[in-house]
């Protein structure tokens, strides 16, 4: 008999079901592999960088094109891509893949952005209505599309963002072809693939591929773990001079697991944690290149469950738009520093506080508001008939220029007892 569990995000629960697919309305794909699409490109980074090219895309798999060569149409289409949103999770959430619109409510209370009421994708397949990636490693990858393996000529065409599809644009639009390019995907495996800067200030472009080993690695299921890459492109000029702040060429990263202490919080009214044995800003790695394709993963400790309640009661996600020190939440979480690893002495460039409340965390507009400083916590909540139990995550951090994108792998609902 197939149980049914909800997932909580903070009040927001998502159901699933062992073995579900979405709308599984076709034949199996013969001898599938399975590809995940997203764009890296972000809105213009500075002021010197008007001649970027519009990071709004449509991805062809296979194109059809006229006698001129322009694309008409494909036999996969991922239309209205847009950049990506910083927190992803391994199995399709409609959350982060609106159809149309992007529900966005930051920028700074009480005066919420203005939704976008045109169609936008963050990612494909996103909620397409394709079948996904089955269960493999014991993990749910069902933000995965399931694509004939072989080899598979990609497009990527720069488009308007408006409500027409892509084969009803006009030919001059459907040429203005970012990227096009032939690829190899073999029968089984996992590919990211994601649009990319090179070289902002040269407009660079190009296609990154990532042939996931996750699916073939053993992980400890009493065990967290994180693994970093660095898919940033040439630091610009103003980078450069200082007018801008990216990561460095090398990025060292260092990590704190941190427990709210309620004594001491009580006492003195104010917010103190507690770092957990062994990681306070305990060295993790250094990032030595860019467009690495093999990630390391670091095994991180999983707490025991009374960490995550305090008298009986699940404890709380921190709440990124209330103002210090309310703001912090207390269930336990990872804090990560990256630093210059060449110039030491200027301390922590960038932090990521991993506490953020994963259901709304995407609601918050990444240019209006801190949100680049929090990251959804590495713990996944799950609430099974009304009783809470959390649960260990893979998670890849993919540093672009100026933030930090979080991917969390999850197992297989089959799997959560």
């Amino acid at each position: 008999m197939k149980r049914y569990i909800s997932i909580l995000f903070a009040g927001l629960c998502a159901t699933a079901w062992p073995g579900c697919k979405k709308y599984e309305i076709e034949p199996q794909v013969k001898d599938p592999a399975f590809i995940r699409v997203f764009n890296n490109l972000t809105p213009t980074l500075d002021f010197a960088h008007g001649q970027q090219v519009t990071p709004f895309l449509t991805f062809l798999m296979d194109p059809k094109t006229d006698a001129a060569g322009i694309p008409t149409d494909a036999t996969v289409v991922g239309d209205f891509l847009g950049t990506r949103q910083l927190f992803s999770l391994s199995y399709a959430a409609n959350e982060a893949n609106s159809s149309v619109g992007n529900n966005t409510t930051g920028g700074p209370l009480p005066h919420p952005d203005a939704p976008n009421l045109t169609p936008v994708k963050y990612e494909y397949p996103g909620n397409a209505h394709i079948l996904t990636a089955p269960v493999i490693n014991g993990f749910d990858l069902s933000a995965w599309a399931q694509v004939p393996s072989g080899k598979h000529r990609i497009m990527f065409v720069i488009r308007p963002q408006n409500g027409i599809v892509f084969k009803d644009l006009s030919a001059s639009i459907r040429s203005g072809i970012l990227l096009d390019t032939t690829i190899m995907l073999e029968k089984g495996e996992v590919y990211t693939l994601e649009v990319i800067s090179r070289d902002l200030d040269n407009g660079k472009y190009g296609l990154y591929i990532r042939k996931e080993q996750f699916i073939h690695q053993a992980f400890e299921p009493n065990k967290l773990y994180v693994g970093f890459v660095n898919l940033s492109g040439e630091k610009t000029e103003d980078a450069r001079n200082g007018f801008m702040n990216v990561f460095p060429e090398r990025v060292k990263v260092t990590g704190s697991y941190l427990r709210y202490n309620d004594p001491a919080s009580q006492a003195s009214g104010n917010v103190f944690y507690t770092p957990v044995p062994g990681y306070d800003n305990t060295y993790l790695t250094t990032l030595s290149t860019r467009m690495d394709t093999t990630i390391s993963y670091h095994p991180l400790p999983m707490l025991p469950q009374s960490d995550f309640f305090y008298q009986g009661l699940l404890r709380t996600y921190v709440d990124v738009m209330t103002p210090e020190p309310a703001r912090q939440g207390t269930l336990p979480y990872f804090r990560f520093q990256y630093l210059d690893a060449d110039v030491p002495a200027y301390g922590s460039l960038f932090k990521t506080n991993c506490s953020a409340n994963p259901a709304v965390y995407n609601n918050y507009n990444v240019v209006t508001t801190n949100v680049k400083n929090y990251l959804p916590n590495l713990n996944l909540v799950v609430n099974n008939k009304g009783t809470y139990h959390v649960y260990p995550t893979v998670n890849i951090m993919e540093i672009v220029y100026d933030r930090v994108y979080m991917m969390q792998i999850v197992r297989g609902f089959e799997q959560i007892p």
